[in-house]
């Protein structure tokens, strides 16, 4: 299959990657050259612009930002929908806003265009293995025809529903993440200064109803005095922003996300947006007056 590929950022390289050692034709494209040079040396074929990417290409995914450089990348002059031809179909992985995606859906279509949002969990390590999770909203029998090629990039596959839900889906998890998140911020320091050792905390509530994914990876992560996660704080904040948006805008009365979204952009506009969210944990112990013994 002749497959396009924009954004290949930290999570849209080793995508790509995955989609051209299935041995698809590939055609990749990024603002900056030098973050495709690993998938030209591997045989994928460099393009000027998405809508050069589209022109060459059966189907064109992108991982991208958020919704402005989605929409810019798409619908602009030099555009996915510029290039692509009667038939083909254009998938997004990025994470995004589900009213974007239905408005390119909505503009797809009266140009016989098929369009999927396929937003991703797991992060950059499970972007390199293929394992992560894919959340894909469209109509159900383009779905099936393209599960095959999304399962080259993910291992749990899900149709989630119409166009928009595979973002509603996203949007969802990773509120719910960064809730846990900030929680086990505040949990691993109220326990360290009240005298209980951080491994030990950290072990015991593994095995206890305080546990998930992200606290037992972040927080394990910061104990072993690792700097990364593989997310950076500006877009954290832009998820969990989206994910309060879409709460308001279906009338859901929110009262934990509007917190978090507030704590992480304060962060944020610090001077932080590009740090990794992992350093949100450093910082918390920081102000908390919590001494732990130096790793690294």
């Amino acid at each position: 299959m002749k497959v396009g590929f924009i954004g290949l950022g930290n999570m849209g390289n080793p995508m790509a990657m995955n989609v051209l050692k299935a041995g698809h034709n590939l055609t990749v494209y990024d603002l900056r050259r030098d973050v495709g040079h690993n998938l030209e040396e591997t045989g994928a074929k460099w393009a000027k612009s998405p809508k050069e990417v589209a022109a060459q290409s059966e189907v064109v995914l992108s991982s991208l930002p958020g919704p402005p450089e989605v929409e810019a990348a798409v619908l602009g002059e030099d555009g996915v929908f510029a290039g692509l031809e009667k038939g083909a179909t254009y998938i997004d992985m990025s994470t995004n806003s589900p009213t974007t995606m239905r408005k390119i859906a909505e503009v797809g279509a009266t140009r016989g265009f098929r369009v999927l949002d396929a937003p991703v969990t797991g992060g950059v390590p499970r972007a390199r293995d293929a394992t992560l999770t894919v959340f894909v909203g469209g109509e159900k029998k383009e779905f099936e025809h393209f599960q095959p090629l999304l399962s080259k990039i993910g291992n749990n596959v899900f149709h989630m529903g119409p166009i928009g839900c595979g973002n509603v889906t996203k949007l969802v998890n990773n509120m719910m993440a960064f809730i846990n998140f900030m929680g086990a911020c505040e949990g691993l320091a109220i326990g360290a200064k009240a005298g209980v050792d951080p491994q030990t905390l950290l072990d015991a509530i593994k095995m206890g109803s305080g546990n998930s994914l992200i606290m037992e990876f972040g927080m394990q992560s910061f104990l072993k005095g690792e700097s990364a996660l593989g997310f950076a704080t500006a877009l954290a904040a832009k998820d969990v922003h989206l994910a309060v948006e879409l709460g308001k805008e279906v009338e859901v009365p929110i009262e934990v996300g509007p917190l978090v979204e507030a704590a992480i952009a304060r962060f944020r506009d610090a001077g932080h947006g590009q740090d990794d969210i992992l350093a949100i944990v450093r910082d918390f112990i920081q102000r908390s007056g919590v001494q732990l013994a130096s790793k690294k």
